[in-house]
């Protein structure tokens, strides 16, 4: 029997077992780092529930064979120009669901969802090479953006232009 994952949208009445997933995904990088400003471990149930309720944006509970082992968003801008534009920010899966696969397979269900795409972006942390590897197997490239938060820790951007691959399908 093979693995299920699937995608399940987040409402605001789930934002607090969101939080303790997301929280938990991201504690030991936020101990690693101390990052404050940035790291999602830090967000408030608040912030996630305004994440939730945004209307250029879809949140959702990343199911492991029916189990709730993550989460992801799924954002885009408004405007006409940008509007097939999304952004991948954030995907977290939590420590004991890690290195099954199931990051990529999301990644893949999400270019299925929104077919429409014609480029996907989204930032990780430089210094995690596993994070960095997952993205380029799912096809994105490195930019030369980066930001450095602290002394230990960059972020990069990654992109992922789909443009090509409608001209050839």
């Amino acid at each position: 029997m093979s693995d299920l994952i699937e995608l399940k949208l987040v409402t605001r009445e789930d934002a607090k077992c969101l939080h303790k997933l997301q929280v938990e995904a991201f504690m030991a990088l936020y101990e690693k780092y101390s990052d404050d400003a940035t790291s999602p471990a830090k967000e408030s149930i608040e912030r996630i529930t305004q994440k939730i309720i945004e209307n250029n944006s879809d949140f959702y509970f990343i199911l492991y064979n029916g189990e709730k082992v993550g989460g992801v968003r799924v954002k885009w801008n408004t405007d006409k120009k940008n509007e097939n534009v999304k952004w991948i920010s954030p995907i977290f899966i939590i420590l004991k669901f890690q290195n099954k696969g199931i990051a990529s397979k999301v990644i893949g269900q999400l270019f299925d969802i929104y077919s429409g795409t014609i480029e996907w972006r989204l930032d990780t942390i430089k210094q995690e090479e596993r994070n960095c590897y997952l993205y380029e197997k799912c096809g994105f490239v490195r930019t030369k953006d980066e930001i450095v938060v602290n002394e230990n820790m960059t972020l990069i951007n990654y992109v992922k232009s789909c443009i090509e691959e409608k001209h050839t399908n």
